[in-house]
């Protein structure tokens, strides 16, 4: 199963939501109270089999006069769906356009609408509804079973038990049986708690294991029934999963949650709807991107096989599960005040963002950003930003919601524009020895992104030493020095500065013009033009080590480009 299209009215902090989310993975990211996590509580109270609880504060402002209404849209469906004894009756067709028609066309993907309505009374209702059809079907919680909806939010600790409504218990055989082998199982545990020995318990726990190994989950030993002590009765899941003889549910978060996860998702043969709600949390860099990696795997063969793919929708506040994720998989959600107006944007070129989802993902969890052309300028800005919250009343521009990010040289300016897109504050910080074509200038300022540059065809480097002080050159070229070996600057300059000599290179430069047909000026322009041509600073490390002397330099000529265009970005990124 696949949502195919979830519409979304006054429902906590969002007023009104029409998404559709094309993709059978959906990572989804915004700032924070932007409704990442209510969107997947309203897929989840539309499609889940278990009953929902709603009261006032459910309601939009907890205003309760306005109902709220979820339908959700659902495609691939399964064979029981489709069926006419089932809900086949009230199939609509989806176009390849991303529309519906209440008369499907012979094109068209069979697809089942299902709407939630909950007014003042609180009493939520669950309707199957077509247009062609006078009177919607009330659905209840077996019906919305079928829907094969997973939700992963913090713990949910009743997966990893023998319980009412657990997995485990449908993987333990049979659902008509399941209640009588649990009785059995029970009698047999106070009897003897040689749980190992009933067949059906341990095969459910071999299963459970492998499904948890897949995904990352840690498992000390092997996974075995065993019996929770202190607990009365079945309903509450006396008997429940251990590790090695310790219960599952004493494990790490992180074990707990993919383990959960795998069990859950593993019940249902025709493709889940997954949802999970901060993939990160409990895990490991490791285990995150391992997760995300095999929940892609599974999709990935399930569609080379023919089969359902299903579909994983995922909040994160996490650059490494944004970057394992990819650019294709990246959903936006901003929701507009005033109004709360919901909005989910998908790139238009995922091609653009690739770059800065591999260098700088975490950009994409800011409001503003700012756009670095090269390593040299992104190493500087963000060293000279840890000098800026001094004269901001101490605040970093991260309090403001506003990154730098690496624009990868020649793609910064389509990467800026892809992210206009997606509804981010963006603008440039580049040189300027290359100008900007007359089209992607158009298509700058179409977009609003302002473009920050030291004008005169200067590059970085250029921008710096032209505005240095002698005292100030001198110690750039002590820095180069440290960071790329004396030998190496020197012979450099000596070849490119061919009346002075290796002595004279390592002399103070205030004496340079003694021994050089070259004025001051000339000599900043030729240092300049080797630092650039050898990459001396092209390197984040060694740019954000430059940033002190750069804000020195800055400081004392103000009116210089280089501190024109420094000040420009402070006050674009501090708007």
């Amino acid at each position: 199963m696949q949502l195919r299209q979830l519409k979304v009215s006054n429902f906590r902090g969002i007023s009104a939501l029409d998404w559709k989310p094309s993709s059978p993975f959906c990572c989804l990211i915004g700032a924070g109270d932007s409704g990442k996590s209510t969107l997947l509580d309203a897929a989840e109270a539309a499609l889940s089999s278990r009953w929902f609880s709603f009261t006032e504060p459910d309601f939009l402002a907890c205003d309760t006069s306005n109902p709220i209404i979820i339908e959700a849209t659902v495609g691939e469906l399964s064979k029981g769906l489709k069926s006419d004894e089932r809900l086949g009756l009230y199939i609509r067709g989806w176009t390849s356009a991303d529309e519906i028609r209440d008369e499907p066309e012979e094109d068209d993907e069979p697809v089942l609408t299902v709407r939630l309505t909950v007014d003042a009374t609180m009493e939520p209702v669950w309707e199957l509804v077509c247009e062609r059809i006078d009177e919607p079907r009330t659905l209840s919680n077996r019906d919305r079973a079928l829907f094969g909806l997973v939700r992963l939010a913090g713990e949910d600790a009743r997966h990893l038990a023998w319980g009412q409504g657990s997995v485990l218990a449908r993987l333990t055989g049979d659902t008509k049986e399941a209640a009588a082998r649990l009785a059995k199982a029970y009698r047999a545990a106070r009897a003897s708690a040689n749980l190992g020995a009933i067949e059906s318990l341990a095969d459910a726990a071999a299963l459970a294991e492998g499904f948890a190994k897949g995904l990352g989950s840690y498992v000390e030993g092997a996974y075995e029934p065993g019996l929770e002590l202190g607990r009365s009765g079945l309903s509450s899941g006396s008997i429940a999963l251990h590790d090695g003889g310790v219960p599952l549910r004493l494990a790490g978060l992180g074990t707990r949650r993919l383990a959960t996860l795998a069990i859950q998702k593993s019940a249902i043969s025709e493709g889940a709807i997954v949802l999970i709600d901060e993939i990160e949390h409990g895990l490991e860099p490791h285990r995150i991107i391992g997760a995300i990696a095999q929940l892609r795997a599974d999709q990935a063969k399930a569609l080379e096989a023919g089969n359902p793919t299903g579909q994983i929708l995922v909040t994160t506040h996490s650059d490494l599960a944004l970057g394992e994720a990819g650019a294709d998989s990246l959903r936006v959600v901003q929701t507009a005040r005033p109004g709360r107006v919901t909005t989910i944007a998908r790139p238009r070129s995922p091609e653009s963002i690739r770059p800065l989802m591999r260098f700088t993902p975490r950009a994409l969890f800011a409001r503003r950003i700012l756009v670095s052309e090269g390593n040299t300028e992104l190493g500087l800005l963000l060293g000279v930003r840890e000098r800026w919250p001094a004269r901001h009343a101490n605040r970093p521009i991260e309090q403001l919601g506003a990154a730098i990010a690496d624009g990868n040289g020649e793609q910064a300016c389509s990467m800026a524009l892809a992210l206009t897109g997606l509804g981010y504050e963006t603008a440039i910080y580049r040189d300027s020895d290359t100008l900007l074509t007359s089209e992607n200038l158009a298509a700058l300022a179409a977009s609003g992104v302002p473009v920050f540059e030291y004008g005169g065809g200067l590059n970085t480097e250029q921008a710096i030493f032209s505005a240095a002080s002698d005292e100030l050159v001198q110690e750039l070229l002590t820095y180069a020095r440290e960071e790329r070996g004396a030998d190496a600057i020197d012979n450099n300059l000596v070849i490119k500065i061919d009346d002075l000599d290796i002595e004279t290179i390592r002399d103070d430069f205030g004496d340079w013009t003694l021994f050089s047909h070259l004025d001051g000026a000339q000599l900043r322009e030729a240092i300049a033009e080797v630092a650039a041509r050898k990459k001396w600073f092209k390197d984040q490390r060694i740019g954000r080590g430059l940033a002190p002397l750069v804000w020195r330099v800055a400081s004392e000529n103000a009116a210089s480009p280089l501190a024109t265009a420094l000040a420009q970005v402070e006050a674009w990124l501090y708007a």
